[in-house]
């Protein structure tokens, strides 16, 4: 097993042989077989144990038995009592999740401080199988199926390809000392009736169980593979990044095979889960919106829009003189009558001096403002002016308004002016305003 272990490394995750990792080890066979392997392979790496405090005396002799390793093979060691019970009662959740937290918290805690790379867990293809079996009860898609990942961030698993009796043996070869953990033998969690009544059923009847079951992850790598090359051409056809917004055209939508599927499945990213109500509002008419505690998807004509939720920008911001426009997305700076465009646009402006009356306020649209645009004679409500320019409602929120202190709007900022406030022939002073790219 040695060999292949070290063929696996080599081949599949050659990053272990040049960075520093934290191998976590509960005392079980799994955990002192990985140890065990990292140490004949001469790896850099240090040894993090969790005492979880829920054995009593077997949980410290534990603790003693990968302490006691580590010293008499110098390896670095880390070690953490946590009282975990008290957790899991404060945030009201199970012991095993409690647990599960604790300890991947403080394994980031110890990459960080110590500057090790990586985080190795003994997770293998038995766990890999019961896995399997836990998310096909539950309902899952292929991402489930395919079970514990032999990677997920830096978070790494390298004993995925071997079974519990190949590593069992391996440590009775090697004389790799372990302790048993009598949780593992009650049928008292689903995992464990899985393991004990359900695995040797199928090893019984298949003695080639395992090496089938591997064959059939690979199958459903495959077909993950070419759902994701369709998601990726899904993405680049319909879907387009819009400064903070994310468009998706529907009607390029419709033009893909399975449609719905991609569209669900894109969206998962955001937190929306429910094909449902996603059908809902790509149904509804304009202006549906569906929220989540990130993000929010509004219909808009013949698209959905997702943009991610923010904390109430302020209102309003007086500006009480030229100086004050160096905190805000737009500058103010003289300007003379040479430097004046014929045709400005949306994003400059020039205005007469004297026509403003300070503080000048920069606040968001409100119902009922009206303004002048720019070039025509007469009034426009702004909501008007936002609906012609088929503005969304999340880009309505977006924009400001530069307001003199008469309640007279200047500019709708990056789009239009106000023509009261132009360049005449009586103009003394002149300022020209132009929004930061």
């Amino acid at each position: 097993m040695l060999d292949q272990f070290k063929e696996h490394i080599a081949k599949q995750l050659p990053q272990l042989l040049q960075h520093k990792t934290i191998v976590t080890v509960s005392g079980g066979v799994d955990s002192m077989v990985l140890l065990h392997l990292f140490y004949q392979l001469k790896l850099d790496f240090a040894v993090a144990h969790c005492n979880f405090k829920l054995r009593g005396k077997e949980s410290d002799l534990d603790e003693e038995l990968v302490k006691n390793y580590c010293e008499k093979y110098k390896i670095p060691f880390f070690l953490n009592h946590f009282e975990t019970e008290e957790y899991a009662a404060k945030e009201h959740i199970s012991i095993q999740i409690a647990a599960r937290e604790l300890r991947y918290s403080w394994f980031k805690e110890l990459c960080l401080e110590h500057q090790y790379n990586f985080i190795a867990t003994a997770h293998h293809l038995d766990d890999q199988v019961e896995t399997f079996m836990i998310n096909f009860t539950r309902g899952t898609g292929i991402n489930g199926l395919l079970g514990i990942p032999e990677q997920n961030e830096n978070i790494i698993r390298p004993l995925l390809p071997f079974s519990r009796d190949e590593i069992q043996k391996y440590a009775v070869l090697n004389n790799v000392p372990w302790r048993e953990d009598a949780s593992n033998t009650t049928t008292k969690y689903l995992r464990n009736k899985i393991r004990h009544l359900i695995i040797p059923i199928l090893k019984e009847e298949n003695d080639q169980f395992l090496k089938s079951f591997q064959n059939t992850l690979n199958h459903l790598k495959q077909t993950q593979t070419l759902a994701l090359t369709a998601l990726d051409l899904f993405k680049k056809q319909c879907v387009e990044q819009k400064n903070d917004l994310i468009e998706i055209d529907l009607e390029k939508v419709n033009e893909f095979p399975n449609s719905e599927v991609l569209l669900n499945t894109f969206l998962l990213d955001f937190g929306f889960i429910s094909h449902l109500e996603i059908q809902k509002i790509v149904q509804a008419e304009t202006g549906k919106m569906l929220k989540n505690e990130k993000f929010s998807l509004l219909k808009n004509r013949q698209s959905l829009l997702i943009i991610e939720n923010s904390e109430e920008k302020p209102l309003e911001i007086c500006v009480n003189s030229v100086n004050d426009f160096g905190s805000l997305p737009f500058s103010m700076e003289i300007a003379d009558v040479f430097s004046i465009e014929t045709n400005p646009n949306k994003n400059s402006i020039f205005v007469d001096a004297e026509l403003l009356k300070w503080p000048l306020i920069f606040r968001k649209f409100k119902e009922g403002d009206v303004f002048k645009p720019y070039g025509l004679n007469g009034f426009k409500k702004v909501s008007k002016f936002f609906k012609d320019e088929k503005l969304s409602i999340f880009e309505k929120k977006e924009k400001w308004l530069l307001v003199n202190n008469d309640e007279k709007i200047i500019w709708i900022v990056g789009m239009r002016a106000d023509d009261r406030f132009k360049i005449t022939s009586k103009t003394n002073k002149i300022y020209k305003l132009t929004l930061n790219q």
